[in-house]
C-alpha cells in the first residue's frame, strides 16, 4: 500500500537526512585515537609517562589517554608540555620535544570531537624504551650509602651527599646517568667531585644523611647534572671531564616536598672514556654564580620582570649544549 508524505512530514525527513549527514562527515573529519593522536603521544609523551619515569601517569593506550585527554589538549596548547622551553627561530636543537601546530591542532580537534578510539587495528605499537640505564651498561654505578627521609609538607631542600669513588687511578668521563630514588621529590642534581675531604667531614658531621652547603672549593669541579625530563647524553667524541684519582662524588640535590614523606636513594652510572680528550671545554654562566650575585629583585605586580646578562667570547668557539634553569617564576 503506498502511503504519500504531507510536505510537513517531507520537511522534517529532509532535516533528519541532512542531520544525519553532517554525523557522517563530522564523524569521518574527526582524528581517532588509533590512526592520529597515538603516533603523537607516543612519540613525545610516553618516554617520560610510563613506569619508573618522573610523569605521575602512564600514557600507554587509549584509555590512559582518554580519560585525561581535555588537561592534555590544555596544557599542549599553553606548550607547557612536553616539557621543552627553548624557543628558537635560529637553531634547530637536538632532541626537540615541541609539538607543531599541527599535532596540537589534531589532540584538540580530537578532544573536541568525543574523543574516538578508531580501528584498533590501526594502533601503532608502543616505542622500545631502554629498561634501566639509557646508554648501556655504566662503566662504574654508586649510590648514596644511606637513604635521606624528607618531610611531606615545608620548603624546599638543597642537600649535599658525598660517595667515595676509591679510584686507584685518573679517569676521564664522557656522560653521569643519575636515577633518583624518589623521582616525585627530586627536582635537579648536580655533579662535583671533592680531593680535598671536606665533603666526608660535613657529611660526617651532619646527624642525617648528607650536609646542607656546597662550599666554593666544589665549584671548580663540576661534572654536569640532571633536571626533571632530562635525559643522559655522551659528551661529543673528543671531549671529556676530568676525574682525579681519590676524589669523592658529590651530588648537590634540590627536593620539591610531594605531600608525603618520601625516602630517597640516588644511584649513578658513570662512563669514561677509553682516552683522553683531545680538545678542552669549558661552562660559560650568565649570570654567575646561579644567579646569586646578580641583584634580582622583582617589584610587587610587576609579570613580566627581565634581567639580563652578557658576555663576549674572546675567541672563535664552538657550543654543543645550553642548560637553561629557573624554579619558581623563571622563563
Amino acid at each position: 500500500m503506498f502511503h504519500s508524505s504531507t510536505p510537513k512530514q517531507m520537511k522534517v525527513s529532509s532535516i533528519l537526512l541532512l542531520f544525519a549527514a553532517v554525523q557522517f562527515a563530522n564523524a569521518a573529519t574527526t582524528p581517532t585515537f588509533n590512526e592520529d593522536v597515538a603516533p603523537i603521544v607516543y612519540h613525545k609523551c610516553t618516554s617520560c609517562h610510563r613506569t619508573g619515569e618522573a610523569a605521575p601517569f602512564e600514557f600507554l593506550n587509549f584509555r590512559d589517554v582518554q580519560k585525561r585527554g581535555k588537561l592534555i589538549a590544555k596544557v599542549v596548547r599553553k606548550g607547557f608540555m612536553p616539557p621543552w622551553h627553548v624557543e628558537s627561530k635560529d637553531y634547530h636543537f637536538a632532541g626537540d620535544r615541541t609539538l607543531t601546530d599541527k599535532e596540537i591542532s589534531t589532540i584538540e580537534t580530537w578532544v573536541a570531537g568525543g574523543m574516538p578510539e578508531g580501528d584498533r587495528s590501526k594502533q601503532p605499537k608502543l616505542p622500545s624504551f631502554a629498561d634501566g640505564w639509557q646508554l648501556g651498561e655504566p662503566d662504574l654505578v654508586v649510590k648514596m650509602k644511606a637513604p635521606y627521609t624528607l618531610y611531606a609538607e615545608g620548603p624546599d631542600i638543597y642537600r649535599q651527599f658525598v660517595i667515595p669513588l676509591d679510584l686507584k687511578e685518573d679517569k676521564w668521563v664522557r656522560a653521569i646517568e643519575f636515577r633518583p630514588g624518589a623521582r616525585s621529590v627530586v627536582h635537579h642534581c648536580l655533579y662535583y667531585y671533592d680531593l680535598t675531604g671536606n665533603a666526608r667531614k660535613q657529611d660526617a658531621a651532619d646527624k642525617n644523611e648528607g650536609f646542607r652547603r656546597l662550599g666554593k672549593e666544589f665549584r671548580g669541579n663540576a661534572l654536569g647534572g640532571w633536571a626533571v625530563g632530562g635525559t643522559p647524553q655522551l659528551l661529543p667524541k673528543g671531549l671529556a671531564y676530568r676525574l682525579p684519582k681519590g676524589a669523592d662524588l658529590v651530588l648537590s640535590t634540590h627536593f620539591h616536598p610531594s605531600g608525603k614523606q618520601e625516602s630517597e636513594v640516588s644511584t649513578v652510572g658513570i662512563y669514561f672514556s677509553e682516552k683522553p680528550p683531545t680538545q678542552g671545554f669549558t661552562a660559560v654562566q650568565l649570570p654567575p654564580l646561579f644567579g646569586a650575585l646578580a641583584g634580582v629583585m622583582i617589584p610587587a605586580g610587576d609579570a613580566n620582570y627581565k634581567k639580563e646578562d652578557a658576555f663576549e667570547l674572546p675567541v672563535a668557539v664552538k657550543a654543543f649544549g645550553v642548560s637553561a634553569h629557573a624554579h619558581y617564576l623563571g622563563k
